[in-house]
């Protein structure tokens, strides 16, 4: 195989106080991307957050004011697109409707809202509503795209409750479609090309098929979408990776593929709520239309705040250094999450 799955281990003498200051190894991993070669430190604290947070305080905090994506007020307290993009001024597909960010950080990024109700729990979305947000965006995508096609690089972004950043309760995703990628996008797809020209193989073909081999973290498929813990984690928890297999382009999938990622996605919410994890940041990373080395895939990674002072799951490892630190080896978290496929 091609991909290969490289780390160090490490460790230091320290005189534990616990102990009566007897001498004790501690070690941690240093483990690298197997396809950008960043660093990120894994640690083995086997930690589980006690208790879920007071999610109903939050919902009820959350209806202290008017919520702009709650049916009601939609109208009235959300912007149109421009009628040279979207003669209609907004995007209406079902229950979804997108709509421009008010406050845009990219040429043109949008917010679908892909549910009426202003708080769905992380058990109760269902495959529908979550497949029929994901077919909103890519209607958008299509918008954008015939309009100009330099406006290329398209991901689907979801913050789910405040822990992951999320400004809003109400269920929405942030849509990004642009002439540029992101800085990390635009690395994974220069960094796929290499592999591709290097090996002869797509990397995520390899991967799949590499961490079936390894049977360490790999979880399983749900029709056309393959599930597992990534290696190099960007997580301080752990950090889940779904490809689209054989899926180039997100203007290109399937509304079955959709329905497939979102069976994978319910089963991965009810891990979540088992382990008292209420929050997560979702990205769906697109390809370019026939380009062969590039698979569309997502990354899930669950947020949290660590108890008792609610500090924060972020800290100067990533902000600065630029390398993630994560608490659990992806290999103990399979484990405990392959039961749900």
């Amino acid at each position: 195989m091609a991909v290969r799955f490289k780390k160090t281990l490490r460790e230091i003498k320290i005189l534990d106080h616990t102990q009566g200051f007897n001498e004790k190894l501690l070690n941690f991993e240093f483990r690298f991307d197997p396809l950008t070669r960043r660093r990120a430190r894994i640690m083995n604290l086997k930690f589980k957050v006690p208790a879920s947070p007071d999610v109903k305080k939050m919902v009820d905090m959350s209806l202290g004011y008017p919520c702009p994506f709650c049916e009601a007020n939609l109208e009235k307290m959300t912007p149109k697109f421009a009628p040279s993009l979207i003669p209609e001024g907004r995007i209406i597909l079902r229950e979804a409707v997108v709509l421009p960010n008010f406050m845009p950080y990219g040429q043109n990024n949008a917010v679908a809202i892909f549910s009426k109700d202003h708080f769905v729990g992380l058990t109760q979305f269902s495959e529908e509503i979550l497949a029929n947000g994901f077919l909103a965006a890519q209607s958008f995508f299509k918008r954008v795209y015939k309009k100009n096609a330099k406006n290329k690089y398209f991901s689907i972004n979801w913050n789910y409750m405040p822990p992951s950043g999320a400004s809003l309760i109400h269920p929405h995703l942030h849509l990004m479609a642009d002439r540029d990628p992101s800085d990390y996008h635009g690395l994974i797809l220069k960094r796929g090309k290499r592999f591709w020209k290097k090996f002869q193989v797509n990397y995520w073909a390899d991967l799949i098929t590499e961490e079936k081999r390894l049977e360490q973290r790999y979880l399983g498929e749900t029709g056309e979408v393959s599930w597992l813990l990534y290696f190099a984690p960007k997580g301080m928890m752990f950090d889940i990776m779904s490809i689209f297999v054989g899926n180039l382009c997100l203007l290109d999938i399937s509304p079955s593929a959709f329905r497939d990622f979102a069976r994978g996605l319910q089963k991965i919410f009810h891990y979540l709520d088992k382990n008292n994890l209420i929050s997560f940041n979702l990205t769906i990373f697109s390809g370019l239309k026939d380009k062969d080395y590039f698979w569309t895939h997502a990354r899930i990674t669950p947020r949290f705040v660590i108890p008792p002072m609610n500090t924060s799951d972020i800290n100067f490892t990533g902000l600065f250094h630029d390398e993630s630190l994560s608490i659990i080896k992806p290999e103990d978290a399979c484990q405990e999450m392959k039961a749900f496929f």
